[in-house]
């Protein structure tokens, strides 16, 4: 389980102001401006009404104390004290309340609208700029499961906290007033704010914690539920979704127990918040009676303004509660982000624009977790040549492929695009000339067209460009026996067409990229035989016009290429055509006989 630092109120104050900025700082002034208004509308005329009520305009202000003020300004401005003018100024004050009131709330709404989409915006930005390296350290349902549910639990968190500052706001303007009406009874008010606080404390403690363990336990759920999605055909042949179940339920189990929990101490704070402020309000009324020799005027006042201050009291401390529901959200939010951020994928300076020569590779090293996958592995890959690259499992022809796109850092050595070392170019623009086909083809649930483009416009100039790379890819009868055509839905992971279909996409698309240099890992070995001649010679078909390098266990895919290497063990063991590679390597000739080549 994460561990969360001992944040405050300021703590999550600075969070939020990191991603709102002034917007925050204005949301709080509004606060405080409705809180003034209310406490001149409601808090300020009670004065005045006791005044008018009382033919001893002496006793009158001694019952105010220094609130008199507001009598005085009536009189400044020589407006006749009586029920009409009062009555006039408190709608007046209540009007321009409720305008301040509208405004706030509707700026919140953009607000919160707004700080979602940045939060959102962030995580997206982060993961697209995370190195294969921090990739590869992350759990999918904690990214998934934070990126959705936490991020929109960080909207009634912030809610919340609004409100919290909203609930000081109108506290301290209530405690303002209370200090001039009577300096004795504000200092009662803050005798009874720490009390109910360390009341309240042990609750808040628990709250926070609850949802720091509920955010765990999301990101746990959401793990086993992409596994549950993507084993499910296992899961389903061999009866063991029962057995998965089980976890996921458990998960669901301890979920839910732990926000019965949060609801049990809800119970608690909404039941005895009442009886508190009553129990403060008798205490006060005995103290300045008794002790303080107060008197009715300044006790009567000194009441509504105490149990006024002591329900914003409650307020605060209610949606302070509320928001440490969804404070998990936050350590959750902010631990992913600053692990993304950690992990970040250092680019170059020089935009890449192409090759002229060859890819040049220098003594490279490379190890993971310790173990050493590659050794001193020296290659040229000449432009527009095909080069394949064969070996056992785990010889480390992957590893390889992935330090030539760049998504795995060099060990020792280099790597020379036309005698430039690869680091010192921009990697995304190195990239785009890359193109990608893996054994199991990346389909997106969305449309043919959307597929082979990425999202590109559907203009004349693209619907053209498209034609064309479907013709080369062979898909052109396939995708006129359609009957959406290219507007065609592909299904998730595109279940709704055949293997030799999702594979000749995968191609189609990278043509459409206009990739320099193609990459077919293990791209045909899940292909029946039938298919996999089909789309060998698509294949071949592009040997010349693009550099490519192909790893393959099926050795009758490369019988054509310019460069066979054979790794053994991490290590460049031979190099040659099919036919040299014949005479030299009897485990290259063993593997040919053994795949009756």
């Amino acid at each position: 389980m994460k561990t969360s630092p001992n944040y405050n109120f300021f703590s999550y104050y600075r969070f939020f102001y990191k991603t709102l900025g002034f917007r925050l700082l204005l949301d709080i002034m509004q606060s405080i401006l409705v809180s003034f208004f209310d406490g001149v509308g409601l808090a300020m005329f009670i004065p005045l009404l006791q005044a008018m009520g009382d033919s001893n305009a002496n006793h009158s202000r001694e019952a105010m104390g220094k609130l008199h003020v507001f009598t005085d300004f009536f009189a400044y401005l020589n407006i006749p004290l009586n029920i009409y003018t009062v009555l006039i100024a408190l709608a007046v004050l209540f009007i321009i309340k409720g305008g301040m009131k509208f405004i706030q709330l509707n700026s919140q709404a953009s607000l919160k609208q707004g700080f979602i989409k940045k939060i959102r915006y962030t995580l997206t930005d982060e993961l697209q700029h995370l190195s294969y390296t921090g990739f590869l350290k992350q759990d999918a349902g904690r990214i998934q499961n934070i990126v959705t549910a936490e991020v929109q639990k960080l909207s009634q968190a912030l809610t919340h906290y609004l409100n919290s500052v909203s609930g000081v706001a109108m506290l301290l303007t209530y405690v303002a007033m209370a200090f001039l009406a009577n300096w004795q009874f504000a200092f009662l008010v803050a005798v009874g704010s720490v009390l109910s606080n360390l009341i309240f404390g042990g609750i808040v403690k628990a709250v926070k914690a609850s949802s720091i363990k509920i955010s765990d336990k999301g990101d746990i759920f959401n793990s086993h539920l992409i596994e549950a999605v993507h084993y499910f055909k296992y899961l389903k042949a061999t009866n063991q979704f029962r057995g998965f179940s089980k976890k996921i339920r458990e998960v669901i189990e301890e979920t839910e127990f732990l926000n019965r929990k949060i609801g049990y101490y809800q119970a608690i704070t909404a039941s005895i918040r009442e009886p508190l402020v009553m129990m403060i309000v008798v205490f006060v009324i005995i103290v300045q009676i008794r002790w303080m020799g107060g008197n009715l005027g300044s006790i009567i006042l000194s009441l509504l303004l105490f149990y006024r201050a002591l329900s914003f009291l409650m307020n605060f401390q209610n949606s302070w509660q509320n928001f440490l529901q969804f404070v998990g959200a936050i350590h959750s939010v902010k631990a992913l982000t600053d692990e993304l951020a950690l992990w970040q994928e250092p680019q170059g300076d020089q935009p890449f624009t192409g090759f002229d020569s060859s890819i040049q590779i220098r003594n490279l090293c490379f190890s993971y977790g310790g173990q050493q996958v590659l050794t001193d592995i020296s290659m040229d890959i000449p432009k527009n040549h095909t080069i394949a690259l064969v070996g056992e499992s785990g010889s480390g022809k992957t590893t390889l492929a992935n330090i030539i796109t760049g998504i795995l850092p060099l060990g020792k050595g280099q790597i020379l695009v036309d005698g430039v070392p690869l680091n010192a170019y921009n990697l995304d623009s190195y990239r785009n000339r890359i193109g990608y086909i893996s054994q199991e083809p990346v389909i997106f649930k969305d449309n043919l067209f959307n597929n082979i483009t990425f999202w590109a416009d559907q203009n004349a100039e693209n619907l053209d460009k498209f034609w064309e790379v479907i013709a080369i890819a062979s898909l052109t009868d396939f995708v006129n026996s359609l009957q959406d055509k290219e507007l065609t839905n592909l299904g998730d992971k595109g279940m709704l067409i055949s293997g030799g279909q999702r594979q000749r996409i995968s191609i189609a698309r990278e043509l459409y990229k206009e990739a320099d240099i193609l990459i077919l890992d293990e791209a045909t070995s899940a292909l029946d035989s039938e298919t996999e001649v089909f789309i060998q010679k698509n294949i071949e078909k592009l040997q010349g016009n693009y550099t490519m390098i192909i790893i393959a266990h099926r050795l009758s895919t490369i019988k054509k290429a310019d460069k066979i290497y054979m790794l053994e063990a991490g290590q460049l063991s031979y190099s040659g055509t099919f036919h040299e590679l014949m005479d030299l390597s009897v485990r290259f000739k063993r593997m040919v006989s053994l795949q009756q080549i």
